[in-house]
């Protein structure tokens, strides 16, 4: 049953209530990261309004793809932000957030008996999403430091590719997706080699398969210069009726404020096409198209740079300080890198650890949490990792997070060789 009092998503799902918890499990924008949203939503919404010539389309029905203007400053915002001039708005599409735009593409371009691929590990609601909402067949690839196994990947897909049928019951030219990150991926907080990258769309081409890239944590960077390439970058051809076969999956949930529910689909437009001439899309028409006017102001006037400006510098502080806390206080025996953006960092701990139950231990007596490694596992891999993210505690509770998980794990490996030593 929801909670009828709460007023948002973590006290709906009663993940909040206890003051004295450090949360380091949470993968969304806390309360320093969201200060600043209302003065630029405002700002935005009154240069929005101000022309009332433009009421009879502000209130209407919007354009499928989503509307012009927003669609032009989006393209431009990225085409800065990226570092990539190649982005125009005839390659975007307005969605509701990015798991709406999951949700669309494995709905709106893919038959329910057909399998999705993803990584192990990978986002692990997404799992549930695909796999528990929509009866889809989840079909888990092992992933290295360096991102998806690829020649494991090329294995799978001749495996399961009777499952295809004939091309001609397809619902688009693609018979199956593989569901990744390649960008300060989440749970591990990793970017795979610009050679894996090409290699991945080599192999989407040769077996007719949509590479669907959750672009959320890229331009969250905490270097000079612009991130990492995404996996569309890769995606090039000189031939004009190349269809593409990466659709880039974008929000501002983690660049601005999860509430707006904005986000937007990437592709070549052959791609975005097949997405925009759904009926689900002819139903509704622009899928958020108040909130994308709205916004569009805030990127024309700058707003809304200004604001990812101040994130990045937020969330590298607190990245550094995570690390360092790690650094000095995690015992012997566990391993982690430093990302170099996102919101995670992927802890590996002695193979006698068990995440669920140290997680229980942690939260219980240490009064702090985190995402267990199995939980982002279609396998249940990865009992002895944990993910750790910087976005929702406050910059000045993470060393002592950090502290208290890592007395966590040294009781916890204490009570382990108390247990074995007693037994032997």
């Amino acid at each position: 049953m929801a909670n009828q009092q709460a007023q948002d998503l973590f006290e709906d799902l009663e993940f909040l209530g206890d003051d004295e918890l450090i949360s380091l499990a949470m993968g969304a924008p806390g309360k320093e990261a969201l200060s600043g949203c209302t003065e630029i939503m405002m700002t935005a919404t009154e240069s929005a309004m101000s022309d009332l010539t433009q009421e009879k389309y502000v209130f209407q029905y919007g354009p499928r793809q989503g509307d012009p203007g927003f669609l032009e400053h989006l393209a431009k915002f990225l085409s800065v932000q990226y570092g990539d001039n190649n982005i125009s708005k005839d390659n975007l599409m307005v969605t509701a957030g990015a798991t709406h735009g999951l949700h669309l593409t494995a709905t709106v371009l893919f038959k329910e008996d057909i399998p999705v691929f993803v990584e192990d590990p990978t986002y692990f609601i997404a799992i549930k999403m695909l796999g528990k909402d929509l009866g889809r067949t989840v079909i888990p690839v092992p992933v290295g430091d360096d991102g998806i196994d690829v020649d494991k990947l090329e294995e799978m897909l001749k495996k399961h590719r009777h499952k295809a049928g004939d091309k001609s019951t397809w619902k688009c030219p693609f018979w199956t997706m593989l569901y990744l990150m390649t960008v300060y991926n989440n749970p591990r907080g990793n970017c795979p080699s610009p050679e894996k990258c090409n290699r991945l769309v080599e192999l989407a081409r040769k077996y007719d398969v949509l590479l669907f890239t959750e672009d959320v944590y890229n331009l969250l960077h905490f270097e000079e210069g612009n991130p990492p390439p995404r996996l569309l970058s890769y995606d090039v051809s000189d031939d004009p009726e190349y269809l593409g076969c990466v659709l880039s999956n974008g929000t501002f949930s983690k660049i601005f404020a999860p509430g707006l529910r904005l986000g937007w689909i990437e592709g070549r437009p052959g791609v975005v096409r097949l997405i925009m001439t759904s009926n689900t899309a002819w139903s509704g028409g622009s899928f958020n198209h108040y909130t994308s006017r709205v916004v569009s102001a805030a990127l024309q006037t700058g707003l809304l740079s200004q604001h990812l400006t101040k994130l990045c510098s937020v969330y590298r502080e607190r990245m550094n300080l995570l690390c360092q806390a790690l650094l000095k206080y995690l015992p012997a025996g566990c391993h982690f890198k430093q990302p170099k953006g996102g919101f995670f960092a992927w802890i590996t701990l002695p193979d006698t650890v068990d995440g669920e139950a140290l997680l229980s231990l942690a939260n219980g007596k240490h009064k702090v949490n985190f995402i267990t490694g199995q939980s982002t596992s279609p396998t249940g891999s990865f009992k002895n990792c944990i993910r750790l993210s910087i976005s929702f505690a406050d910059t000045n509770q993470i060393d002592a997070g950090v502290e208290r998980l890592c007395k966590a794990i040294k009781e916890y490996t204490l009570n382990v060789a108390n247990s074995e030593s007693s037994c032997s």
